[in-house]
């Protein structure tokens, strides 16, 4: 059995950012600006220390015109940082935003085209989490986080390199004093950090997969009363979570250390700048300078400290989303395929399928079936006869052995293609909230009302239809609507798509006696050269089809030679 790619609850963490480069594009000259920006912001604001400093010592010279200009030019600097940080602050903002809504669109994509498999072996939770919950923590972090810490991160270096030109030796002992047990601390988080918050993103994971899964379950819940159980459930979630967060809190609160060490360097910068004052061997505006600078230094580095831990969660939420679009195959996945005729022969030659390892559903099962043929299915439950569907239909690729339509592998063809070609009609619809005719028209092509009022006629659904409040217009979701009536619209678009093949899975299961009567022969008058695969209990049904596959067996008899026989 080749079991389906998963997530993991700690992925890969390399390269995260190399990785994610690729979703950046048509975003590159955005970003530069940007850049560009937050450097003469930074640059400006640096400046403004700078200037402080001057100021200072034309006042104590006595220089007045020298003040005057010095001040003039002090306030040029503060008016033309505040001006440029709000624009790199818009523009990092902005870009952020665009990239993220991308990403979200092409995650979306990734679980929508992902194969069965893959979306029947994780909680719905899980992956609810990594398309909404990782993203939205994405987009947070860009918008609040991320434009300070560019800021921090570009004012941090250019005071370095202004205090370097004022004064090598003094900035040389406070880099010395400072950075190392600094580079310590945050060290220490980062080797913590990386599993304290993959376990918090798990752990939220499953509490939300708690809540997705038990509320759709509620009155079989209190039915069975099983409404304790599931608490108790919910509470081990529950106790896991607070763990992973009281772990996370007590991991970000090393980085504390960071201001106790900035208070000894500020106590000791004042003390080796007031020596050099009295000793002639610094100015009294240098000094100014280098106090504010400092401050502003230490500043700046607690803005980063303060957003290493974020930093570090969006580092994982990244890693998640791409260990998302990795599982789904999103970035291999072929796109390109073979044309399909718009009619042929479906054929399964040598295949194996099973869910898990050493019990196959199907077990080298050979099959053709013909363009225009109808075929019925039946068997007992269990048999794998909407497994055989899903095959036909291309949404599980075999183990073992090929699936090919028209000549074509099913699994070489672009699955948007494939889903004109070949329809399943499953035994459980879904639909969404929305109008009655924008439910019947989600299917290839996208078919204009004019189609859908015609083919709702042509499979003498108008009648139903009419009944309803407002028609087509009527309000409809799963909720509202009956079971059998759900069949109607899964048939009914089926139809819409024109397919080659049609394949029901029980898709009368739920309909009455009558109404399914009316649709079978609606889907014979259709069916002219479609190929029409009936999955099915009823003997009605089954007496309707030419050929007949009997499970698990995979026993082909020709029904109408039969009926012939026994007159």
């Amino acid at each position: 059995m080749a079991d389906p790619t998963l997530l993991t609850d700690l992925p890969d963490q390399r390269a995260v950012f190399r990785r994610a480069a690729p979703f950046l594009a048509g975003h590159r000259i955005a970003l530069a600006a940007t850049v560009l920006l937050n450097l003469a912001g930074a640059a400006a604001a640096v400046g403004v220390t700078a200037a402080i400093g001057r100021v200072v010592d034309a006042a104590g010279g006595g220089d007045r015109p020298g003040l005057l200009r010095r001040v003039l030019v002090l306030l040029l600097l503060v008016a033309g940082s505040g001006v440029l940080t709000w624009l790199s602050r818009y523009w990092l903002i902005r870009t952020g935003e665009h990239v993220l809504a991308g990403l979200r669109e092409r995650a979306a994509a990734a679980v929508g085209a992902a194969p069965l498999r893959f979306l029947e072996a994780h909680r719905s939770g899980e992956l609810l989490r990594r398309l909404t919950g990782e993203i939205n923590g994405l987009a947070s972090f860009a918008a609040a986080t991320l434009p300070d810490l560019a800021t921090a991160a570009t004012v941090l270096l250019l005071t370095v390199v202004m205090l370097a030109l004022y004064s090598w030796p003094l900035t040389a002992l406070l880099l010395l004093a400072f950075v190392p047990p600094a580079l310590l601390i945050v060290r220490a988080f980062h080797r913590r950090a990386g599993a304290v918050y993959a376990e918090v993103a798990s752990a939220e994971a499953a509490v939300v997969s708690g809540f997705a899964e038990s509320l759709p379950a509620q009155e079989q819940l209190r039915i069975s009363g099983s409404v304790p159980r599931w608490l108790g459930r919910f509470a081990r979630d529950n106790a896991r979570l607070q763990d992973a967060q009281s772990a996370e809190v007590r991991t970000e609160l090393r980085l504390n250390q960071l201001a106790l060490l900035q208070a000894g360097c500020v106590a000791g910068l004042l003390v080796v700048s007031a020596v050099m004052v009295g000793r002639g061997a610094l100015s009294v505006g240098v000094a100014v300078v280098f106090v504010l600078a400092t401050r502003d230094i230490f500043h700046r580095f607690e803005d980063l400290a303060g957003a290493i831990g974020d930093a570090r969660e969006a580092h994982v939420r990244l890693a998640r989303l791409l260990d998302l679009l990795r599982a789904t195959g999103e970035e291999t996945r072929a796109i390109a395929g073979p044309d399909l005729p718009a009619r042929g022969e479906l054929a399964l030659t040598g295949v194996g399928f099973g869910y898990r390892a050493g019990r196959d559903v199907l077990d080298g099962l050979t099959l053709t079936v013909a363009g225009g043929e109808r075929l019925v299915i039946a068997g007992e439950t269990g048999s794998g006869k909407s497994t055989l569907g899903k095959l036909l239909a291309g949404l599980y690729a075999p183990d073992r052995g090929t699936v090919h339509f028209a000549g074509h592998d099913l699994a070489l063809v672009d699955p948007k293609l494939l889903r004109s070609r070949i329809v399943l009609v499953p035994q459980e619809v879904s639909l969404v909230d929305g109008t009655l005719a924008e439910n019947l028209a989600m299917t290839a092509g996208r078919p204009d009302r004019a189609a859908v009022s015609r083919t709702v006629g042509l499979l003498g659904l108008a009648e139903w239809v009419d009944s309803l409040p407002y028609g087509l217009d009527t309000a409809v979701s799963t909720r509202t609507l009956s079971a059998g009536e759900r069949q109607l619209v899964a048939i009914a678009r089926a139809a819409l798509a024109d397919p080659a093949v049609l394949i029901l899975d029980e898709a009368t299961a739920g309909v009455d006696h009558a109404t399914a009567a009316r649709i079978e022969e609606a889907l014979s008058a259709l069916a002219a050269d479609r190929t029409l695969i009936v999955i099915a209990h009823r003997a009605e049904t089954v007496a309707r089809g030419r050929r007949l596959l009997t499970m698990p067996e995979g026993r082909l008899t020709d029904i109408v030679r039969e009926t012939a026989d026994r007159g």
